[in-house]
């Protein structure tokens, strides 16, 4: 009799833990679902930021066959940009409300004026 009771509190002391376990298991499982997934890689060829009143604020594409970051005022006019030339080169540019330059690197080259010393 006492083999039998031996028996059953071991098969009560597994069962147990084999609940707890089952119970710490399934917590972990509902946690993860809850939890954000979050990509380890995206692929696109366009990402687009849209505000609260769906207007699009930046664009990360290849427009031009180059990768390009666009910013946008709440007008839709781009103010800022960085990009990739044809050739590689890095550009950037800050923009006024009306388009014009307020920056760029590179800055912009000016043709060297003729000397006339040199006779040119």
């Amino acid at each position: 009799m006492e083999r039998f009771w031996r028996l059953l509190i071991l098969v009560a002391i597994v069962g147990l833990f084999g609940f707890l376990s089952g119970m710490v298991l399934a917590s972990k499982q509902r946690e993860a679902q809850r939890a954000p997934r979050v990509a380890e890689r995206v692929d696109a060829r366009q990402f687009r930021l849209i505000d609260s009143e769906g207007r699009v604020r930046a664009e990360l594409g290849m427009p031009f066959g180059e990768p390009a970051l666009f910013l946008y005022d709440r007008e839709g006019n781009a103010r800022a940009w960085i990009l990739l030339d044809a050739e590689g080169n890095p550009k950037a540019m800050f923009a006024s409300k009306e388009g014009s330059p307020l920056w760029q690197a590179p800055p912009l080259q000016e043709k060297p004026a003729s000397d006339s010393r040199s006779g040119n």
